[in-house]
C-alpha cells in the first residue's frame, strides 16, 4: 500500500466486508483501523458478531474506504486479502493501544472493551475514483 492509500485508510471511516462460509455477506463500519505495515492492516473488534463468525467460516475480507471533499482530489480504494484473529498476544495488545489513543484524542467509546484484533493481509487493492487526466 502507498502511503496515499495508508493515509486514506488511518483518517476515514472504511467499511468491511465479510461473508460466511455459504456466501451470505455482511458489511459494517469500521473506525478502529490502522496500517501497520505496507501490506498489513489492524482492525479493532469492539462489536463484531456476524463479522466474526463470519472471519471464523471464511477469511477472505474486502474493505472499501474513500476521502472526498477534504481539500483534496477525490480518492477511494477497496482492498482485498485474508483476515487472522487474535484475542491475546501482540496484535491483540496494539489494538488495545490503538484503542486507548482513539479515546484519549476524543475518538472511540469509553465504554467498549477490545474483544479481539483482526489482521488483514493484503493481497490486492484497486482504485475507486476515476481521477480526470489535465489537460495543457
Amino acid at each position: 500500500m502507498s502511503e496515499e492509500i495508508q493515509e486514506t485508510i488511518n483518517e476515514n471511516l472504511v467499511h468491511l466486508a465479510t461473508s460466511s462460509k455459504d456466501g451470505k455477506p455482511n458489511v459494517v463500519p469500521v473506525g478502529g483501523i490502522r496500517a501497520i505495515s505496507d501490506s498489513e492492516l489492524l482492525i479493532v473488534d469492539v462489536l463484531f458478531d456476524k463479522t466474526k463468525r463470519n472471519l471464523l467460516e471464511n477469511p477472505q475480507v474486502a474493505i472499501a474506504v474513500e476521502a472526498l471533499g477534504k481539500g483534496m482530489p477525490p480518492r477511494g480504494y477497496q482492498l482485498k486479502g485474508q483476515a487472522k484473529i487474535f484475542t491475546s498476544g501482540e496484535m491483540f495488545e496494539q489494538a488495545e493501544k490503538m484503542v486507548e489513543k482513539m479515546r484519549k484524542g476524543g475518538r472511540g467509546h469509553v465504554e467498549l472493551k477490545v474483544k479481539s484484533a483482526v489482521l488483514v493481509k493484503i493481497e490486492e487493492i484497486y482504485s475507486t475514483v476515476r481521477q480526470k487526466k489535465e489537460v495543457g
